[in-house]
């Protein structure tokens, strides 16, 4: 039964009252009173729909302005004209009648249709020179203003909400990788006292860097009911080996004994956990200590026990029939190294005898003295780890958290019986690892999972690649595009693509200055769209190589001329044939230049008395040009 702290406290800070409040809690996270407020709902003024409606209303107006024309200003000139018309007939027939009345009566029944038609008109001119961006800014900042309003109605609503919340606890088992010997001292103080506030606490402290020392001492200025042990100094006062039954004390010798790598013969673990029963069993009747168990297994040896340490009935019974000489020869490798580790281990507990244990305190901490790592200080960390497995299995009343700090120092195998035990009772575990690498890496991802500073780059991969196995999806972007082509390649391409972007992206962003400094508050939008079309056509191959003018699907692609058959299907509805077009065009590069037959057979491939003859025809000689038929380069082509 674990003892009560006590219902009143009176001269706490408010800073311990705040720590000493559920539920548990791991820190501190900020959260911004601008978070909590009720977002506004009334939508900003769309400047299309702005637009939408002045082009309506100038639609409307200019309808009605035709309506105005047609049966307003119409009618009304017809009898205005007519009745002034009839009133100077009237005058012209009788000059003495009067035609003031008729005109008077003429405007009294023209005046409703022009009046009307006037109206009309003016809400047609003003329609046309409305600007739909000058009501779009005066409802944007009517809009807000609103904004503004309600924005100070909920910040006075949440005027009085804390800003520091609670980091609460998603999971009971809590694993923590990382951090400084001052980032675990917060750490345990925060989450510690916050335990404390529902149910009891255990601590263990296997950094050997004493990182519960706030925690310990926010616990004696709350005078919570505490106890705490420096092992292995207070081994034999803390009662951590007198609270095991035989039974449960060779248990837990054994494991902690054979905590190494995995590997270790299960055969000699069995033997070592029977041997240390008998003894124990020898030993029930005056109390088993370590320091009688170390004399007892020096006795089974065949050396002399420390006197005063056993009774004469005990080291009779232990060297000389409790195991036989057959089976004491067999168990003389596990004698010697049940000798090593219990005669270290007797120096620290003592050999007073062993009185009634402590009654569990509401907060338990164990710490492990500072120093190198040693063989000593492994053995006492299984130890605590056992008796906190047998502690938290055998609990009947209130079930106590658990904190590991240092779970480095600890073998996978026994973490997870003690995981195994806290998750059957629902039990908080709290793991604190120094360093994420080796058998700490394999117990990442059991419960909810924290990561501190880490040591060096190759924890933070392994943080990193945990982290990014967790499947998120974050929806920051989306864009889409669209387009066509259409392409003829009959002697000419056309070509057509539409292509249309639209995006949308908005920062927000906070600070304020009554907590930390200066703040500003910045809330801005950005919205583009985007829209192209592009055409092209071209009666040409592009990127052809032939050097001719004329070229079709295959001599664009082979560099040589068209055929014959093409070119005589292609002129054959034409006035010209191509020995015409071919001669024109001799005689114009005759004319264009200084006419040398050399020159003009080079270019068109004929023989140079040919080209003499058209030299001629450009120097405008007699003459006439023929084409020679021997050449054999000679063609139709162009």
């Amino acid at each position: 039964m674990y003892q009560q702290p006590p219902a009143a406290q009176r001269g706490r800070a408010a800073r311990d009252r705040l720590l000493f409040t559920p539920p548990a809690r791991l820190g501190w996270t900020f959260r911004s009173r601008r978070a909590l407020i009720t977002p506004y709902t009334e939508p900003p003024p769309d400047p299309e729909i702005i637009r939408q409606q002045a082009a309506a209303r100038l639609n409307a107006t200019q309808m009605s302005w035709q309506r105005a024309k047609k049966w307003g200003i119409r009618p009304s000139l017809i009898i205005l004209v007519a009745l002034v018309a009839l009133a100077g007939c009237a005058h012209a027939i009788n000059p003495a009648s009067s035609s003031g009345i008729t005109i008077v009566t003429a405007f009294i029944l023209a005046a409703p249709g022009l009046g009307w038609a006037g109206l009309r008109y003016a809400q047609l001119s003003n329609a046309r020179t409305f600007d739909p961006r000058h009501l779009y800014q005066a409802e944007h900042g009517q809009w807000e203003g609103r904004v503004a309003e309600h924005e100070r109605a909920e910040l006075d609503r949440v005027a009085d909400v804390p800003e520091w919340g609670s980091a609460d606890l998603i999971s009971p088992r809590t694993d923590v990788y990382g951090g400084t010997l001052a980032g675990w001292r917060s750490l345990l103080t925060v989450h510690g006292a916050s335990i404390l506030a529902r149910q009891p606490l255990l601590v263990a402290d296997l950094s050997g860097q004493y990182a519960l020392a706030g925690l310990a001492a926010l616990a004696r200025d709350a005078r919570v009911p505490s106890a705490e042990y420096v092992l292995p100094r207070d081994l034999n006062r803390s009662g951590l080996l007198t609270r095991l039954s035989g039974h449960h004390l060779a248990d837990a010798l054994a494991e902690a004994i054979h905590a190494g790598p995995p590997g270790t013969a299960r055969t000699d673990r069995a033997v070592d956990v029977r041997v240390l029963e008998q003894l124990c069993t020898a030993l029930a009747g005056t109390g088993v200590t370590p320091a009688r168990l170390a004399a007892a297994v020096q006795v089974a040896l065949g050396r002399e026990a420390e006197p005063g340490l056993l009774t004469d009935e005990e080291e009779h019974l232990i060297g000389g029939k409790l195991f036989g000489d057959s089976y004491q020869s067999q168990i003389g490798t596990n004698l010697v190294r049940l000798d090593a580790f219990l005669a270290d281990l007797a120096r620290h507990a003592g050999t007073t005898p062993p009185g009634a244990p402590p009654p569990p305190a509401y907060c338990t901490l164990f710490a492990v003295e500072p120093g190198a790592r040693s063989a000593r200080a492994e053995l006492l960390a299984a130890l605590v780890i056992q008796w906190l497995t047998v502690e938290v299995t055998a609990t009947t009343a209130t079930d106590p958290a658990v904190i590991i700090a240092g779970a480095d120092e600890i073998t996978r195998q026994h973490l997870e019986r003690l995981a195994d035990a806290c998750d059957r009772r629902q039990v908080p575990l709290t793991l604190l690892f120094r360093h994420l690498r080796g058998e700490a890496t394999a117990m990442i991802g059991g419960g909810a999972t924290a990561f501190m500073r880490l040591g060096n780059h190759h924890e933070a991969e392994q943080a990193a690649s945990f982290i990014g196995r967790h499947h998120k999806f974050v929806l920051s972007g989306f864009t889409a595009t669209m387009g066509s082509s259409h392409t003829t390649t009959s002697g000419e391409e056309h070509g057509h693509g539409t292509t249309q972007s639209r995006g949308y992206s908005t920062t927000r962003g906070w600070s304020e200055g009554d907590h930390l400094g200066e703040g500003t508050w910045s809330d801005s939008g950005t919205r583009s769209r985007e829209s192209g079309r592009s055409e092209n056509w071209s009666t040409r191959w592009p990127a052809t190589a032939s050097p001719y003018l004329l070229v079709t699907r295959k001599t664009a692609h082979t560099g040589e001329p068209v055929s014959r058959f093409w070119m005589n299907r292609l002129f054959r509805d034409l006035p010209v044939t191509t020995r015409q077009l071919r001669d024109d065009r001799i005689v114009e590069e005759a004319l264009a230049g200084r006419p040398d037959p050399l020159h003009l057979s080079a270019v068109f491939g004929f023989s140079p008395r040919t080209g003499l003859r058209y030299a001629q025809v450009g120097l405008g000689l007699p003459g006439e040009a023929e084409a020679d038929e021997e050449h054999p380069n000679q063609s139709d082509g162009p």
